[in-house]
């Protein structure tokens, strides 16, 4: 059984003691993949002392890998808008007929919050696809 690390580096804040503490403690738990990336966060953190920027970096890494693999999953191209912040507030889908689309994505919208927006877009296209197919039937069997 492991035990969780004591130790940390000499001169480290509490706040970068508590995050590589935890980070070592999420090792146990995971596979020897995500470690590799744990113990590289880890140096990030180490190296650079702000835990915080170094996490939001990790997960927005994270996060666009899962947001590009989602949209060639779905055949859906992202863009990102040049308007405003204030002229689009929320990606937008321009479905194709072939089934795929093209996303135009806010300036500066974080990876994840994109991927949600996806997520509920191919949810409501697929939501109006089977109500169109209900309604064709009906009206196929309707006297």
């Amino acid at each position: 059984m492991h035990e969780l690390p004591t130790a940390v580096p000499p001169a480290t804040t509490p706040d970068v003691a508590r995050t590589l503490i935890q980070i070592e403690a999420a090792k146990l738990v995971v596979g020897e993949d995500l470690a590799g990336v744990l113990d590289a966060l880890g140096d990030l953190i180490r190296i650079t002392g702000a835990p915080s920027s170094n996490i939001a970096w990790a997960a927005d890494a994270i996060a666009r890998e899962q947001l590009r693999a989602f949209a060639a999953q779905h055949n859906i191209t992202v863009h990102t808008s040049r308007a405003d912040d204030d002229e689009l507030y929320r990606t937008i889908v321009i479905w194709t007929a072939d089934g795929g689309g093209m996303a135009i994505i806010p300036a500066g919208q974080r990876p994840a919050r994109t991927l949600l927006h996806l997520r509920e877009e191919i949810a409501q296209r697929d939501a109006d696809a089977a109500r169109a197919a209900a309604f064709q039937a009906s009206v196929r069997t309707a006297p």
